[in-house]
């Protein structure tokens, strides 16, 4: 509609704990918007590991005010779950389970539940104790805050220069999903000694996963070798499925480790081929650490718009 201003858009990792559990807890929560960083936390004497999840979220979301666009993050499947399949049939039936029992922690629910609706959130889980350096910080702070410590200051890289100089190209590959409309757009921002070129693409009925596969095959396939990539993405899928799945998928005929099909299998394919003539380096860097990342989803954007009929 015109006139409406675009919500804010804002990145919130969390995470909470107690030891023993039940015993004492910490929670504590990262906001980044604006391309800043803001931490959070606190703790109570005698609360759960659940508890202190929810905590985290129910915090950090009223630390936001107004309505924003958020994307959340937590190693927690109770509160992810909780929030995207469970919480509706919840209210349904006055906060009952399907088996028609009391839902636990009923009044930290309840208080989550007014906190999301003014704002449009997508749900992301991480593995706990991984590679996500900002779910690892909030760990950080949980059990600082648990341990009445105060937590030592994050480290923030600079870029990670130090791989980047020694590579020929650096690709800064995000996307972009409007999951109202089904469509989405992936945009590359390509770096090299002689300038900077950015690749944008769109694809209907596709998700966020499909759209950095395509994106970043499309772009290595653009370019020739032989030379040596440091290929950049908030997506882990990406830079976790090239650097450490991948092998092992292969190995098992396309397998997972439980046995299952590998999800996106022709656009795994796809990109391995792509990747081929290269010596790459996967990197996770969030969209908003780099100028060249905020360049590469601004034009996952336009793409959107543009095959939407707004641009």
């Amino acid at each position: 509609m015109a006139g409406t201003m675009e919500k804010p858009i804002v990145i919130i990792y969390s995470d909470g704990g107690s030891k023993p559990n039940p015993g004492a807890g910490g929670w504590a929560a990262l906001l980044i918007r604006d391309g800043k960083i803001e931490e959070i936390s606190g703790r109570e004497d005698h609360t759960t590991n659940n508890r202190m999840e929810l905590t985290a979220a129910i915090m950090a979301l009223e630390e936001l005010g107004g309505g924003c666009k958020v994307e959340f993050h937590t190693d927690s499947q109770y509160l992810k779950n909780g929030i995207t399949q469970w919480m509706a049939n919840w209210v349904r039936k006055g906060w009952m389970t399907a088996n028609n029992q009391p839902v636990q922690n009923q009044d930290l629910w309840e208080r989550l539940h007014d906190a999301i609706q003014d704002h449009d959130l997508k749900w992301n889980w991480v593995k706990g104790h991984a590679t996500s350096k900002y779910n690892n910080r909030v760990d950080e702070l949980a059990t600082a805050a648990r341990e009445r410590k105060e937590a030592a200051p994050m480290v923030m890289a600079a870029e990670k220069a130090a791989s980047s100089a020694k590579s020929d190209t650096q690709l800064y590959v995000y996307s972009n999903m409007d999951y109202g409309s089904k469509l989405g757009g992936w945009g590359v921002a390509a770096v090299t000694s002689n300038g900077k070129t950015v690749y944008a693409g769109s694809e209907s009925n596709s998700s966020d996963n499909q759209l950095v596969l395509a994106g970043c095959a499309r772009v290595l396939e653009e370019l020739s070798g032989p030379q040596t990539i440091t290929v950049y993405s908030d997506s882990e899928y990406l830079t976790n499925g090239m650097s450490k799945w991948l092998a092992g998928w292969m190995k098992r005929g396309w397998k997972t480790a439980n046995g299952e099909p590998v999800k996106n299998q022709a656009l795994w394919k796809r990109l391995y081929e792509a990747a081929q003539p290269y010596t790459i380096q996967w990197e996770h860097l969030e969209k908003f650490e780099s100028e060249f990342g905020k360049q590469a989803i601004e034009a996952a954007k336009k793409a959107v718009q543009k095959v939407s009929g707004l641009g």
